[in-house]
């Protein structure tokens, strides 16, 4: 079964990491929302896509020398303002919050965003991915904590990079992918993660080969391909 990961939500309507934009990818039906936290000057974990922000009439700057209030500000339009991660979890309070996969670049936006989540009971919820400094420096906290490492190139991460952060998922560019080197992942134990297919024939490709996540910015059309995968998975005889 291959899982469908919305990246930053649904970003082929809304602007990312924002509230309508996760509301859409969950209505689309999606297994997982990936998020981009950093943190602010003042401590918040915040959602937003670039490391660099700017605010009406500034420079931009970068969001970690920005406090919670300069950033509520740094977005005319209310849709598209930056969220703290305590809203997104307030926003979803009423109904199942989604599988989240967070992507920090820094290790004390992690432990923080890691911090928060579990502390609200969302520990089966959550997988972290990132630079090696904030997956390890999750590993280092917690032998239990799902890690998804990044790759931009073919083959495995070097030995000493896995035997510290011990990733539980390889996630690598669609255009990488082939059934050797899912097959290899796999062996090594591994699951496999596909990033950034946004045409349909890829994803299609994709979900054939069996890979176990697939993250679009057209989530649309990856749930509709994803779901009846499974409804013919389920119709086959046992």
């Amino acid at each position: 079964m291959t899982l469908s990961i919305a990246l930053r939500g649904d970003t082929a309507r809304h602007p990312g990491n924002t509230l309508p934009a996760l509301r859409s990818a969950l209505r689309a039906g999606t297994d997982l929302v990936k998020i981009d936290v950093h943190l602010t000057r003042d401590g918040y974990p915040v959602l937003v896509d670039e490391h660099l922000v700017a605010a009406p009439g500034s420079a931009p700057r970068p969001v970690e020398e920005m406090s919670l209030v300069e950033l509520a500000v740094a977005r005319r339009d209310v849709d598209s303002r930056v969220p703290t991660l305590m809203e997104v979890l307030a926003e979803f309070r009423a109904r199942d919050v989604p599988n989240l996969l967070v992507e920090a670049t820094a290790p004390q936006a992690a432990l923080a965003a890691d911090t928060l989540l579990r502390e609200r009971g969302f520990a089966d919820q959550l997988v972290f991915t990132g630079p090696y400094e904030a997956l390890d420096a999750l590993r280092g906290r917690s032998g239990r904590a799902r890690l998804l490492m990044l790759r931009d190139q073919p083959g495995l991460p070097p030995d000493d990079v896995l035997r510290t952060v011990r990733p539980d998922f390889l996630g690598t560019h669609h255009s990488l992918l082939t059934r050797e080197v899912i097959a290899e992942m796999r062996g090594f134990g591994f699951g496999v993660a596909a990033w950034s297919a946004n045409e349909f024939p890829d994803m299609a490709r994709l979900v054939g080969m069996g890979v176990d996540a697939v993250a679009t910015e057209r989530v649309v059309d990856l749930v509709s391909l994803t779901r009846g995968n499974r409804e013919e998975a389920a119709a086959e005889p046992a």
